[in-house]
């Protein structure tokens, strides 16, 4: 048997599950079924009157190719990460998951106050195609009770189905389809509403939520940052390494490149090229799926649109900087970020060599160019190898210098302060290949090291590394500030570029890499595919 306690939401009552100091609440609806109008905007649940179990996850987003089996749980890459969750797919998707310390019907059974906690809020990574709210590693019962924290996490429509215009929305405002390449955000615009009008029936303060995001979570939070309809909707926020778009912070879609990608998407569906928005809507879910998985070259290939409306401007341009000037933000990268990708072709990159890399970033970005960059990074790293030239080559571009270039955009037009940081924790795994690689900070940041213990090693370094980021990262969402008795000194980025070194000894250091990421910088006069320039 187990305890569970009662809460009324807006839409009905829920019943959570109480084990040790948390309640936990999985699968709480806050959109109806997506299936019914794909393509558009989210809408309301219909509500219900008899108490509903959530006990447990919801559907993730639908992302596998319908004709290849997916056992996550069998997955050696994703168990050693902690991606396993192995759930039903569905359009049926839009599902909410919280952790509290205590609800405020039990203050009340207790004769106490009605409690107002920080809320913290996961967008979970994936790029814009794949993952959801619901892996071990980002379970938030250790976080909520450990920093007295409300923790929520959810899934969205992703990829193709969150993420297509398919019509031109500055032609066709009206249509029911305008906003269809921006569908995704706009569920996660609905999850935070969700939260507004009901987590302080959780225990939390609908007036202190913080977003918090890797990787593709935090590509999403960039994209809120500069979305008008989101600005009310949480507080401050943490981007962790989810920059990559080479030499900028994040890059959105223009109308017509989507529009682009929509028109591959009708040709691979076998629809003729006149055929309307109906005709995608209208696809079997495995036929457009089908369509997807031989469109998409990447996790972004299906991404959201500036279209002027929803998205009125580029990610930490000017106008969205002005917009949510006033949020507090914490953003930086790892380490060595690519080696989670570059480590299995470890041996090739060996063999080609200090020369043989410097000759094929010569052919993507110039000879000069390329000296410059490989000069910058030996003489900052004396002694690497190839390896991990390479790899400090690809984190720079696609994670460095993004996150460098992010931070400036807010020092110069933010009214809110922003911290910046390098998370330069060691991991033993993989005979010690994959140095700093990027997903390294997801666990820890909930205080669930073990559920990623393949990736971080369970290490004694690791644990202290966890302590800080789940310390700072609570302070933050507590006052605005991530100083704590963990992280006791760390200014704010501006024109002295201080960035954090997040270890299990944190110290302060001023423009951290920067002649490397003056060079790569300097490289980026042309777009490259920074994985492809080093090796075929």
């Amino acid at each position: 048997m187990y305890n569970s306690t009662v809460v009324t939401t807006t839409h009905g009552p829920v019943r959570g599950r109480i084990a040790g100091g948390v309640v936990s609440f999985k699968g709480i609806r806050y959109g109806a079924d997506t299936a019914a109008h794909r393509f558009e905007p989210p809408r309301a649940p219909a509500p219900w009157t008899e108490t509903v179990n959530a006990f447990e996850f919801g559907p993730t987003a639908p992302q596998d190719h319908p004709d290849e089996a997916v056992d996550r749980a069998d997955n050696p890459f994703l168990r050693m990460v902690g991606l396993t969750d192995n759930l039903p797919e569905s359009e049926d998707c839009l599902f909410v998951n919280v952790w509290t310390p205590g609800t405020a019907s039990q203050a009340r059974e207790a004769g106490d106050p009605a409690p107002a906690r920080p809320v913290l809020v996961w967008v979970h990574s994936g790029g814009y195609s794949d993952n959801s709210g619901s892996s071990p590693s980002i379970d938030g019962a250790a976080l909520a009770e450990r920093h007295d924290l409300v923790v929520v996490t959810f899934n969205h429509r992703l990829n193709v189905l969150g993420y297509t215009q398919v019509v031109d929305p500055l032609a066709e405002p009206d249509s029911p389809y305008a906003a269809s390449g921006n569908v995704g955000q706009l569920d996660i615009v609905a999850a935070l509403e969700w939260v507004r009008d009901n987590i302080a029936a959780f225990g939390g303060d609908p007036g202190s939520v913080t977003l918090v995001g890797q990787s593709g979570g935090a590509l999403k939070i960039s994209l809120l940052l500069a979305m008008p309809a989101a600005q009310p909707l949480f507080h401050r926020a943490i981007l962790q390494s989810g920059t990559a778009s080479a030499g900028t912070a994040v890059r959105a879609q223009t109308p017509a490149e989507a529009l682009a990608v929509a028109a591959r998407l009708r040709a691979a569906a076998g629809l003729p090229a006149s055929a309307g928005p109906e005709a995608l809507a209208g696809l079997a879910l495995e036929d457009l799926m089908r369509a997807y998985k031989s469109v998409a070259t990447g996790m972004t290939t299906f991404g959201p649109v500036v279209d002027g409306a929803i998205v009125p401007a580029q990610p930490f341009s000017q106008e969205s900087v002005a917009l949510s000037g006033d949020k507090p933000l914490i953003m930086g990268d790892m380490d060595t970020e690519a080696s989670l990708f570059l480590f299995p072709r470890r041996e090739e990159i060996e063999a080609l060599g200090r020369d043989g890399i410097l000759e094929r970033l010569s052919g993507a970005i110039g000879r000069r160019a390329a000296e410059r960059l490989v000069t910058a990074v030996e003489d900052s790293r004396p002694g690497i190898g190839p390896y991990e030239l390479a790899v400090r080559i690809v984190s720079g571009e696609l994670f460095a210098v993004p996150a460098r270039t992010g931070a400036e955009a807010r020092a110069t037009g933010a009214g809110a302060p922003t911290w910046r940081y390098r998370n330069v924790l060691r991991t033993p795994a993989v005979d010690g290949a994959l140095m700093s690689p990027h997903e390294l900070d997801v666990a820890l940041v909930f205080g669930n090291v073990d559920t990623a213990v393949g990736l971080n090693g369970g290490t004694a370094g690791a644990r202290g590394v966890s302590r800080i980021l789940g310390a700072a990262w609570a302070a933050f969402a507590r006052t605005g500030s991530p100083l704590c008795q963990e992280v006791p000194d760390w200014p704010p980025y501006d024109r002295d570029r201080a960035v954090l070194l997040i270890g299990p000894s944190p110290a302060l250091a001023a423009d951290v890499d920067g002649e490397v990421l003056n060079a790569a910088a300097a490289a980026d006069a042309a777009p490259v595919d920074w994985f492809t320039a080093l090796l075929p």
